[in-house]
């Protein structure tokens, strides 16, 4: 495994940049006299995020509508899964949801119910993106993925030439991708090059802890549908897929705009 390269930073006295935005940033919600934190707005939001998530799910099963229906609830699960992890997991897993940590903590596991892993997720972004953005062989953001190229540093081949056709597709697969595999690809990666500090025995209790998550997580979303509710396995699929297409193609679009 390819070890990360050292990379320096200046001290934090002689980043100007970077105070001088922090006290940008600070002076204006105190001259605004508003919190930093979550309004009743935002709060809102994660109510409706949620619900818009769990909700038709729980019709799909429950009422076993006909199959445009259906499909067409597994497409807003899609557009609340993005949601969720744009809005409420991402800011608690920042710890800027709520000044309670323990608030923050919680919201931050709704990534769980997406599928993914919280760990991988704050080790990925909030350790290797947050700290090194947009630098190669670094943030992993912009690591080139299969045949999708992210940064002019990297290396360019023939297929790239493409990738405005089918980069689009590939967006659709990204968070399918994250569910059934990313998370093992960065738990053997994060060991390997260091970036995950934990010991043996607390990395192997998180790769048990990571195999039931995702068992849990396949289990309630296509066994009980088929097994409990007698619902046809290719419609929960098919639902199943949709529902990550859509969300793949919302988060990545949104995310490839604001951060390449």
């Amino acid at each position: 495994m390819k070890q990360k390269p050292k990379v320096k930073f200046i001290s934090s006295d002689k980043n100007l940049f970077y105070n001088t935005l922090r006290k940008r940033v600070d002076q204006y919600f105190a001259d605004r006299n508003i919190s930093q934190h979550a309004n009743g707005v935002m709060a809102l939001k994660t109510i409706i995020l949620l619900l818009g998530y769990i909700i038709p799910f729980i019709i799909f099963i429950a009422l076993k509508p006909a199959l445009i229906v259906s499909l067409g609830l597994w497409l807003l699960m899609g557009i609340s899964l993005a949601g969720i992890g744009m809005s409420v997991m991402h800011d608690a897993n920042h710890g800027a949801y709520s000044s309670n940590a323990t608030i923050n903590n919680w919201l931050g596991y709704t990534l769980n119910l997406l599928g993914g892993s919280v760990f991988n997720w704050k080790l990925q972004h909030n350790v290797m993106h947050h700290t090194y953005t947009n630098i190669v062989d670094m943030d992993d953001d912009i690591e080139d993925k299969g045949i999708l190229r992210f940064s002019p540093h990297t290396k360019l081949k023939i297929v790239h030439q493409l990738q405005y056709i089918y980069a689009m597709f590939m967006y659709g697969l990204i968070t399918i991708y994250w569910v059934l595999a990313k998370d093992f690809v960065l738990y053997r990666k994060y060991i390997s090059n260091g970036v995950n500090p934990n010991s043996r025995k607390a990395n192997l209790l998180f790769l048990l802890r990571l195999i039931l998550l995702k068992s849990f997580y396949f289990g309630i979303m296509l066994a009980v549908p088929t097994l409990i509710f007698s619902i046809p396995l290719a419609l929960v699929i098919s639902g199943f897929l949709l529902m990550h297409f859509v969300g793949g193609i919302i988060l990545t679009v949104v995310f490839q705009l604001a951060h390449t």
